[in-house]
């Protein structure tokens, strides 16, 4: 599989886990006792840690996936730009 598809997925990984862990976070700080959707809060609160040690894993892949790109950005960020290119 080429580098530009596993990011492409690891990407839309990323932004579903992310959706998922909002809504169960929502769900967890706005829902009271009992049944939450029709679960009980003690399985909603352990199904949101664990999506959020797998996604807490796939940002791993995805930094070392993207570990150049990260480096160049900040080389970019903290060294003066010699102007080249530049206009006004």
């Amino acid at each position: 599989m080429k580098k530009a598809r596993i990011k492409a997925i690891l990407s839309t990984l990323l932004m579903l886990l992310f959706l998922i862990l909002a809504i169960t976070g929502a769900l967890l700080y706005f829902g009271k006792t009992g049944l939450i959707w029709g679960f009980q809060r003690h399985a909603l609160r352990s199904f949101h840690f664990w999506v959020a040690v797998f996604m807490c894993a796939l940002i791993s892949a995805h930094l070392a996936l993207n570990c150049r790109l990260f480096l160049s950005e900040l080389n970019a960020l903290f060294h003066k730009s010699s102007g080249k290119g530049k206009t006004k």
